[in-house]
């Protein structure tokens, strides 16, 4: 696939005025394909896959110079709201409808997915609900369909 750009800038120009600045590369990787280098070649001296170029270059098509400089901040963070006070309770409310049983990191990754849209991996959960103060190590485990009277007649029954 091979854009069309109308390759009005002089590129060589830009890169020598700008250098090695954050965006030099995307200058340095345009003059080298205005001046006749393929785009695998181009590739390779940057050690850039051809899906970046070609972003690139598709920058430049549609948003001219500026939207080829313009260089986000990052991906951002994962929940633009402070789930902190509500995710905690959420977690508590969880383990006492259990009445029994664990509570895996799954179900609190599809509590957040479900409550409040927002996507987690499990490690990413495993780091959000340390930072709430939360710990895995817990007290043995009750099964949900266990008859506590039933244990304690047991144990009051049992002969040693």
């Amino acid at each position: 696939m091979d854009l069309k750009v109308n390759w009005t800038d002089d590129f060589k120009k830009l890169y020598q005025q700008r250098g090695q600045q954050k965006h030099g590369i995307r200058l340095l990787a345009l003059w080298k394909i205005q001046s006749g280098i393929t785009e695998t070649a181009v590739c390779d001296l940057l050690n850039k896959t051809h899906k970046t170029i070609r972003a690139w270059r598709k920058l430049y098509e549609v948003g001219g110079l500026d939207a080829l400089l313009s260089i986000g901040s990052g991906r951002g963070c994962k929940a633009k709201v402070d789930l902190s006070e509500t995710l905690f309770s959420d977690i508590n409310a969880l383990s006492t409808e259990r009445k029994g049983g664990r509570i895996r990191c799954q179900d609190i990754v599809d509590l957040v997915h479900s409550k409040y849209g927002v996507k987690y991996s499990k490690p990413g959960m495993y780091h959000l609900i340390h930072k709430l103060g939360f710990s895995w190590i817990t007290s043995r485990s009750r099964h949900p369909k266990s008859n506590p009277e039933a244990m304690e007649t047991f144990k009051k029954t049992l002969k040693t």
